[in-house]
Order: C-alpha cells, then structure tokens, then sequence
C-alpha cells in the first residue's frame, strides 16, 4: 500500500469496501424477494381453509353468516367462497388475585370459525391464492367481502376432492 491509500498503485481500500457493499446489497435483495414457493408449485387444487375470527360484534358475524365471495383488497380477483360459519361466545383469560386462571364469556363478543373454499396452487410447504397469499396454519390473513372485512389466524388447511 503506497502513502496514498493504494494497493500497487492501482486500488484503494475504499474501492474494495465498496464493491464489497454492493454485493452485499445485492444477495440481499435477491434473498428477500426471490420466491422459493413458487418455484414448488405443483398444481391447481380446490381446497378449504377455516379462519378464526376472535372478539367480534354481533354485526360482525351477521355479516359472515350472509357467506358470499372474498375477494384482495382491491375487490379484483376472486378469493374464494364461504361455505360455513361456526360462531361461539368469545372468552378472555384473566387471573384472579389468588393466582387462578380463568376464562370467562366476553359479553356481546363472538368467535367465529369461517370457512372459505378456495382455488390455488399448491406447494411443498402451503397452499397459495391467486394474489400470492400463502395460506399456512397460525398466518393471519385479511377477510375481505360484500358485507364485512376483518381478519383472522387461519386455523387449518384441507384439500377438497
């Protein structure tokens, strides 16, 4: 390395650092959007998804039991259909000053398990809507439709033959 900061004259420390930089970047963008699930992708199927939908009012789960389409946010592509609602008193755990966990009825507040018949594509690891959400146990996913939107902890995953 001379006084001036170059390596035979020719590159400096700072060349390397940033060429270094930019590679970096690069693997790094290619690691967060490249899309290891849709290389996977078997095949078109039909299949059911139930949605847990907690805490909600008695207009709420109105608006569920009318069923009908869902759609993405935008209202542009079809997301399915709900073919059932399953509404229970919603509950809230809470612990008592003696240390005793209870789980008492929430008044006016409903959970509902919604499920939606869809088509997708399936992979390896999950079932993927025609928007690109990928549908997996415990994933939260937006509920949109005619009547209501909400959304839910998607409980189970099932294809229908």
């Amino acid at each position: 390395m001379d006084k001036n900061g170059k390596i035979k004259g020719k590159v400096s420390i700072i060349d390397i650092l940033v060429i270094i930089l930019i590679v970096v970047v690069i693997v790094g963008i290619a690691a967060r959007y490249g899309s290891r699930v849709t290389n996977a992708v078997k095949s078109d199927k039909q299949f059911e998804y139930v949605l847990r939908v907690e805490n909600v009012r008695e207009y709420t789960v109105n608006a569920l039991q009318k069923m009908g389409k869902t759609t993405d946010k935008k209202s542009e592509k079809d997301l399915g259909e709900i073919v059932d609602v399953k509404v229970e008193n919603a509950t809230q755990q809470s612990i008592t000053a003696s240390g005793e966990v209870k789980t008492p009825e929430t008044p006016g507040r409903y959970t509902c398990y919604v499920t939606i018949r869809a088509t997708g594509k399936e992979s390896d690891d999950n079932y993927i809507l025609e928007d690109s959400t990928e549908l997996s146990v415990g994933r939260n996913v937006d509920l949109y439709s005619k009547y209501v939107k909400t959304s839910g902890d998607i409980t189970s995953v099932k294809v229908v033959e």
